[in-house]
């Protein structure tokens, strides 16, 4: 069930409705119950795999908490962290991994072909068994006590908000929230409702009509001139930004709507001043997974330069994995490390114009940053390079009809001069709510009607549109 489909406006009034409702003290069986019908509208079965998840990690974290021994507790985060990870690896990379043998064995001329197989990957997977997995590590590192109620552990890791694409959360933040009741508060919903306004505004109105340029130019790159494909990189990076903020903001809204709170998940990744800010800027609930769980544990900045390079290698390379099932998303991954690597070697010093300094940082790291969505975004690596071979060699307008008319363009255009107007104002630390809370009542409804409506009328929906899948819904 889609964010952006007609059944997710009828689910998720229904079960706000119904939690407000019923007795406070079954109110998170309420939302186990449709957080497991949420998920079960992709694929029944999927829920099976989330069930064995859970019920892994939460026999792990009791018998992590029930040993004294450390070798005994480490053998068991051990298991849980094999299973689990063994899991997610079958169903994500068995096919990358039989393509490779496949390719190597031609490469050396061997009479060996591995089989062709066809495993689809259970929507959201990556999210959760992350979640899962940073709570058996916390039990075993004594930072949370293991939940001894089942039912409200599986809530924690199947909370519908944030269950295929993040915020990834942590137990110690997450799970005493879903697991006691939250009384109606009208503020705390129309501010809820106001974040999913724009989490709607980012992915139907910018996101999805961006998706249309995007898509033509990326599938017809061989014929599109050097200047399209940049101009395709950059509408893709504001595509990638409105597409997955969108999901987060929708996520953020609708369970502050049922009195949760969840993880600030982007922060105006475009005014990174550096490639390492922008990573503690973009998907912010899984930059800090790798933080705390990976880099932490290698020795994070410790020791010599060459050791921290290292570090941030490994964490960016296992970023890449983590994405998708393909070289690029390695090389991808590789290339962010590789940026900050570089970063690291470049001796600070102080600018005489920080605010020229300041922009020129900010441009540098944006150009920087298109580089590695073009590498996301192609269809493969070698594509990727050819295409970056491409757009200084073959600049030019050029005549490849991407089918994107001038209107299309011009509201897309329009939309994002909004979004930078938005962004701006959150990087000087002002929310939508802290300035619609300044208007008077009547302007205040009447802005959010024209917010609706301009959704309604600029948004792309209707006949002959299917709503289209979050992007990070196939990670």
């Amino acid at each position: 069930m889609l964010f952006n489909s007609f059944e997710f406006l009828i689910f998720f009034p229904v079960v706000t409705l119904f939690y407000f409702l019923i007795p406070g003290r079954v109110r998170w069986v309420w939302l186990l119950v449709t957080s497991y019908f949420f998920y079960m509208n992709w694929h029944a079965e999927y829920a099976l795999l989330m069930a064995a998840c859970t019920a892994v990690t939460y026999l792990c974290g009791l018998l992590i908490d029930g040993r004294a021994e450390k070798k005994a507790r480490r053998r068991i985060l051990i298991a849980g962290i094999v299973f689990n990870v063994g899991m997610l690896a079958y169903f994500k990379y068995t096919g990358m991994l039989l393509d490779l043998i496949t390719r190597v064995c031609d490469a050396l001329d061997l009479p060996f072909t591995m089989p062709k197989v066809s495993i689809l990957l259970p929507v959201g997977i990556s999210f959760y068994v992350f979640q899962a997995l940073s709570y058996m590590i916390d039990v075993y590192k004594g930072r949370v006590k293991p939940e001894r109620n089942l039912f409200k552990y599986a809530l924690f890791v199947s909370f519908f908000p944030q269950l295929v694409a993040g915020p990834i959360e942590r137990s110690g933040r997450l799970l005493r929230q879903v697991s006691k009741p939250h009384d109606f508060d009208g503020k705390r919903v129309r501010d809820g409702l106001l974040i999913m306004l724009l989490g709607y505004f980012e992915k139907m109105v910018i996101a999805d009509r961006a998706a249309m340029y995007v898509d033509a130019v990326f599938g017809g790159w061989y014929y599109a001139s050097g200047a399209q494909i940049a101009l395709a990189t950059a509408v893709f990076a504001v595509q990638d930004l409105c597409d997955f903020a969108g999901y987060s903001y929708i996520a953020i809204g609708a369970a502050k709507v049922l009195g949760i709170d969840l993880m600030t998940n982007f922060r105006q990744p475009y005014f990174a001043h550096s490639v390492q800010n922008f990573w503690a800027r973009w998907h912010i609930s899984l930059s800090t997974w790798f933080r705390d769980y990976i880099y932490f544990p290698l020795g994070a900045g410790r020791g010599s330069k060459l050791r921290k390079s290292f570090n941030l290698m490994v964490v960016y390379t296992l970023s890449g994995l983590w994405h998708g099932a393909a070289l690029k998303y390695v090389a991808w991954g590789m290339l962010n490390g590789a940026f900050q690597v570089a970063e690291g070697l470049i001796p600070p010093r102080k600018p005489r114009h920080p605010r020229l300094h300041l922009l020129f940082s900010i441009l540098r790291t944006d150009f920087l940053i298109l580089i590695t969505m073009l590498v996301f975004r192609a269809g493969s690596l070698s594509t990727a390079l050819d295409m970056l071979i491409k757009i200084p060699t073959e600049w030019g307008i050029g005549d490849f009809a991407t089918g994107f008319s001038f209107m299309q363009a011009l509201c897309l255009g329009v939309c994002t001069v909004i979004l930078f107007l938005m962004e701006l104002l959150h990087e000087k630390r002002k929310t939508l709510t802290e300035l619609t809370d300044r208007l008077p009542s009547a302007v205040r409804g009447a802005l959010y009607l024209a917010a609706v409506m301009a959704i309604v009328i600029f948004g792309v929906w209707g006949p002959g549109y299917s709503a289209q899948a979050f992007i990070y819904f196939q990670f």
